[in-house]
């Protein structure tokens, strides 16, 4: 992780896609469906590269413990 993504992990952020970061806070539900991996953001779903797939269940999972 860079030293730019370790300032928006700590800041509570994550990152979706190459071009795009998401709060913490705003994620209701990480998806991994029929080999597409999405996020819900209230009523909308937003598709999330499967390379932050891990990372992102991790953190969202963890969201309440830091």
């Amino acid at each position: 992780m860079s030293a730019l993504e370790e300032r928006w992990a700590e800041a509570g952020f994550v990152r979706i896609h190459r071009s795009t970061l998401v709060s913490l806070r705003h994620i209701d539900e990480v998806r991994v469906a029929d080999g597409r991996c999405s996020v819900r953001l209230g009523p909308d779903e937003l598709l999330v590269s499967r390379r932050h797939t891990r990372e992102l269940r991790d953190r969202v999972a963890h969201r309440g413990q830091e």
